[in-house]
């Protein structure tokens, strides 16, 4: 058991962020078997609207060095591949997103400050 006060606070923060890890961790996991479960019953139509869910809960996983990176895109990829096999196709939700970030336009500069103008005054 901890003595000092630092190591008791210490356990008790172990304790609260491996039970968001392992919330986290699970989820992943289920949504990965859903969207699996779906795939091998030929639901197309459940299993794509259950893969961007799925997706991400790996990224946020990956995010929080649950899993690694690389770990994440093959989970990702894998989930994608079967679900392509199947014939189905991924909503339209990642198409609207992309939309979006294509016709953000650039953000404005602000005008130059003119203090060397003042300055020589």
């Amino acid at each position: 058991m901890p003595i000092t006060k630092q190591a008791i606070k210490r356990v008790k923060q172990d304790a609260v962020k491996t039970a968001r890890n392992k919330a986290n961790k699970s989820r992943m996991r289920s949504l990965i078997k859903l969207v699996n479960d779906y795939v091998t019953k030929k639901d197309a139509k459940n299993a794509a609207k259950m893969l961007p869910e799925a997706i991400k809960s790996i990224d946020m996983a990956a995010k929080k060095n649950l899993i690694h990176k690389n770990n994440a895109a093959r989970k990702k990829s894998a989930l994608q591949k079967s679900l392509n096999a199947l014939g189905g196709s991924a909503p339209k939700a990642a198409a609207k997103t992309e939309e979006k970030a294509e016709k953000k336009a650039p953000a404005k500069k602000a005008p130059a400050k003119k203090t060397a103008a003042k300055a020589e005054k």
